[in-house]
């Protein structure tokens, strides 16, 4: 068994505790209410500003979701009815869905 001094012993316990409570853990960033995530399936509706998505499985319900289109979408290949496309997008509290990378497959 190795025994330090006292003193050593002493001063590291103090180190370590001068170091935690010199360096207090940041508080974490505010929660921003967007979340990305992907959706894929076929096009189902097209207008100017929307883009309406049907992904079918079978022994599933189908689930559908209307997405707004903007400046900043970006679109990949062209956006036709009865396209098959993968989505990202991101959903804001309000529950209103923002395409923000769309890839026609």
């Amino acid at each position: 068994m190795i025994r330090l001094p006292n003193v050593l012993f002493l001063t590291a316990i103090t180190l370590c505790g001068v170091s935690a409570q010199q360096s207090p853990t940041p508080a974490p960033p505010p929660k921003t209410a967007v979340v990305n995530d992907k959706f894929s399936g076929t096009v189902t509706g097209l207008t100017a500003d929307s883009l309406t998505v049907v992904r079918a499985v079978p022994a599933k319900d189908a689930v559908t979701r209307k997405f707004t289109l903007d400046a900043q979408t970006k679109v990949e290949g062209k956006l036709r009815l009865k396209a098959r496309v993968t989505v990202q997008y991101e959903s804001p509290e309000e529950g209103q869905f923002r395409a923000v990378h769309i890839i026609v497959r």
